[in-house]
């Protein structure tokens, strides 16, 4: 094991398995609660990849969620009892990029962390099994449809991208996700279920060296070598967005706006993280609470509390993306396109610039003690090569000529999709397309 000092002055010890498993392990003596999660580099985007010797295979889209579901079950029983006997509590998700899943617990913890690898690692997978679990999935996806953030975000989606599978809902459709089968699942299974393409996370009071003797001993092949892992493959994607404008109705209370800037992504690892560090810093100008221009929208009634802002930018795709409720979407829209202009213009405050390092700084610190924060950024930063122990170092480097530079180049307001919801019977009337 490598003996990693964070900048809490707590060593990080990570390493890998002779099957290509990375692990992390951060003791936290004194701590009651420990916390584990084992991911793989498998999400909902993974619809199209290439085996190697196999060529490229496609599935249905959702059965990274569907496995995600399955692997809970077991012949006798389930997962969720196992865990509860020790008073652990397991969860998993699935986003575009990962599948992960984890347990926090008091006590128990090594039995818990040798369980979670079993059940991940075993998989028990049968037509009727597969069959009742679909109807689940469906009804779950109907319930989303409902969720007014979740509309509002997937709408948008449809519009900045043209062919991307990030169009797609996470669980996939109603009829992708009936036509999967044992078979498509089971060959989704072998390819990226291997040791190489995951990661283990244990952060709390434990020892390393116990930890990592109950890995070797309940993951399987823990001194072999793992298959070759499947590679993505994505369909060509243009840079322009695919809709401007899209709206949309839904038993609310209130109209919803969602603007979206589209970019284009890098594969990079540093590049990502500083594209994310300094569209931080871009948008907490915008939309910080101390903002000016986060007041003059709340003085001007545009905006409430739920306004917000963020930057998302993978190897896979890369997006800002801009939230709020407001009584007058169309105006909000038109004053965001007006504040983004102000700020590429300039000037930009040094002063400005330097206090969000400075909190960003102070952020990054205090979340090593948030085990569930470090131990999913950590993996996250893995799987898309940002080298997230090297954050304070890209975040100090960082100018105001970043700051603005950053701002022209991932803010074109020649690539903006909007979407709006509105109540039902609100009128809505709209020459914009």
């Amino acid at each position: 094991m490598e003996r990693i000092k964070i900048p809490t002055g707590e060593e990080l010890f990570t390493g890998y398995l002779p099957n290509g498993l990375h692990y992390a392990i951060l003791p936290k003596p004194g701590f009651v609660k420990k916390y584990a999660i084992l991911s793989t580099n498998y999400g909902s985007l993974d619809s199209k990849f290439e085996v190697p010797g196999k060529g490229v295979v496609e599935v249905p889209d959702g059965i990274a969620h569907f496995l995600e579901h399955k692997l809970f079950e077991e012949e006798d029983g389930n997962v969720f009892d196992r865990f509860a006997q020790w008073g652990a509590s397991v969860n998993a998700f699935t986003s575009y990029t990962q599948t992960a899943y984890l347990f926090s617990t008091v006590d128990h913890v090594y039995e818990a962390l040798g369980q979670l690898v079993d059940f991940v690692m075993h998989p028990y997978l049968t037509d009727e099994n597969v069959e009742k679990e679909k109807g689940i999935i469906v009804q779950e996806l109907r319930m989303y449809e409902d969720h007014p953030e979740r509309r509002l975000h997937k709408n948008l989606l449809n519009a900045l991208y043209h062919q991307h599978p990030i169009r797609i809902d996470i669980g996939g459709t109603p009829a992708s996700v009936n036509s999967i089968t044992v078979d498509w699942l089971m060959k989704c299974y072998r390819t990226f279920y291997q040791a190489a393409n995951m990661v283990l996370f244990v952060a709390g009071d434990v020892d390393p060296d116990q930890a990592l003797r109950v890995v070797k001993e309940h993951f399987p092949d823990s001194n072999g070598k793992s298959q070759p892992v499947g590679s993505r493959v994505f369909p060509e994607e243009p840079e322009t967005v695919h809709q401007e404008w899209v709206e949309d109705r839904l038993s609310i209370s209130r109209p919803r706006c969602a603007i979206g800037f589209k970019n284009t992504p890098v594969e990079d690892g540093h590049e990502n993280l500083r594209r994310q560090l300094v569209m931080g810093i871009v948008w907490r100008l915008i939309a910080a609470r101390s903002s000016p221009y986060f007041e003059r929208l709340y003085n001007e009634g545009l905006i409430d509390d739920s306004f917000g802002a963020s930057f998302a930018g993978t190897p896979q795709y890369s997006y800002s993306l801009v939230t709020s409720e407001t009584d007058d979407p169309r105006r909000l829209v038109e004053e965001i396109k007006q504040i983004v202009q102000e700020v590429q213009k300039g000037p930009i405050s040094e002063a400005d610039v330097e206090r969000i390092k400075r909190q960003l700084y102070g952020g990054f610190i205090a979340a090593f003690d948030s085990l569930e924060y470090v131990a999913n950024s950590y993996i996250i930063h893995h799987f898309n090569q940002t080298p997230y122990l090297k954050y304070l170092n890209v975040l100090q480097s960082l100018t105001v000529d970043d700051v603005r530079q950053a701002a022209n180049d991932y803010l074109d307001l020649g690539k903006v999709s909007v979407s709006i919801l509105w109540p039902h019977g609100e009128d809505n009337e709209s020459d914009q397309g």
